[in-house]
C-alpha cells in the first residue's frame, strides 16, 4: 500500500516527540514561575501554549491515523525495516514523556492547590489539559 510507510511513521513520531519535549520545558518553566510568582496572567500565558501544543499532537495523531494502522496491520513485515528499531524506540520515548508530563501535572495541581485562589486556578489548569 503504503511504499514508505516506515518514513512517513517516523517523521511523524519524531514531529509528536519533538512537540511533547516543547510541552516538557514549557511544564518546567510553569513549575518555576509558580514557585517564585503568584502572577496568573503569565501561568494562563503558559497553559494557552501547552494546550496549543497538545492540538499540534491531536491533529497530528489525526493525520497519521492511517499510516498507524497500515503498520499496525503489517507489523511483521515492518518489523525487517531499517527504520523499525527508530520507530519503536521513538514510541518509548514519548511514552516517556507522557509519563514525566502526569507527572509534572500533578506537581502543578499540588501547588495550585496550595496557593490562595487555588480553585479557580485548577479549574483553569483543568480545562486546558
Amino acid at each position: 500500500m503504503t511504499e514508505n510507510l516506515a518514513q512517513l511513521l517516523c517523521d511523524s513520531l519524531n514531529s509528536q516527540l519533538s512537540t511533547y519535549k516543547q510541552i516538557y520545558d514549557l511544564q518546567n518553566e510553569l513549575l518555576k514561575d509558580l514557585d517564585s510568582t503568584n502572577e496568573l496572567n503569565k501561568i494562563m500565558e503558559l497553559l494557552e501554549k501547552k494546550s496549543s501544543l497538545l492540538d499540534n499532537i491531536k491533529a497530528e495523531n489525526t493525520r497519521c491515523a492511517p499510516f498507524v494502522e497500515e503498520f499496525i496491520g503489517r507489523k511483521e513485515e515492518m518489523k525487517k525495516h531499517p527504520l523499525y528499531a527508530d520507530i519503536e524506540h521513538t514510541i518509548s520515548e514519548i511514552e516517556k514523556f507522557v509519563l514525566d508530563l502526569r507527572a509534572q501535572d500533578e506537581a502543578m495541581i499540588q501547588r495550585f492547590d496550595s496557593q490562595t485562589q487555588s480553585k479557580n486556578r485548577i479549574d483553569a489548569f483543568r480545562a486546558l489539559r
